[in-house]
């Protein structure tokens, strides 16, 4: 197996400090010092910080791309069709084990999703709003009867409950000493499934 180049270290160190951090408080010195390279490095490859922010989010672009193949799965027409779209939207969840990295990714869209400046960086517009209107039109063709803009909450409460859910440690803080309950996906999956059908 070929070593990682360092562009890649720059990009895995970019992962980490981004998700410690958050956009506005990393810097590209930051990123340099995790990297363990010089900073002019990280410039001459990724030349500006929103580059290299944006350049995790395209390399994990392969997420949305499959949520959108199992979405388009999905018979519309079937009984359980909201469990299936569902099941789709949640499939970045269901990779066993859950990687150092993908935990990472999904604390940096949890950030980023969140974040008031978003919208400046365009991130959420160009790589998650044309899945999102997938979703939401699968949505409306499986539950015609609700009224109009409940589509669109309704997945947007779904990304909230997910992304908010991806860091598990407030659960754990809640459970005291309770044994634990194991995967969240199934709890998740139904209590987004019934929020939808019964909002």
């Amino acid at each position: 197996m070929s070593r990682p180049s360092k562009r890649d270290d720059v990009l895995r160190a970019a992962e980490t400090v981004f998700a410690d951090k958050g956009y506005d408080r990393a810097t590209m010195r930051n990123i340099a010092q995790e990297a363990g390279v010089g900073l002019p490095l990280v410039v001459y490859h990724f030349e500006t910080k929103l580059n290299l922010y944006r350049a995790i989010f395209e390399e994990y672009q392969h997420w949305n791309e499959a949520r959108l193949e199992a979405l388009r799965g999905v018979d519309l027409t079937a009984v359980d069709a909201l469990e299936q779209i569902v099941a789709a939207f949640l499939l970045v969840g269901t990779q066993r084990p859950l990687d150092d990295r993908t935990s990472k990714y999904l604390r940096l869209v949890l950030r980023e999703a969140s974040d008031p400046h978003a919208p400046e960086r365009k991130i959420i517009e160009e790589l998650f709003d044309p899945m999102a209107r997938e979703f939401i039109r699968a949505l409306e063709v499986v539950l015609p009867q609700k009224p109009e803009g409940f589509h669109r909450w309704a997945y947007l409460f779904a990304v909230g409950a997910f992304t908010s859910t991806n860091v598990g440690e407030r659960e754990r803080a809640l459970a005291d000493d309770a044994p634990d309950t194991g995967e969240r996906l199934p709890f998740l999956h139904a209590f987004i499934c019934a929020g939808i059908r019964h909002g």
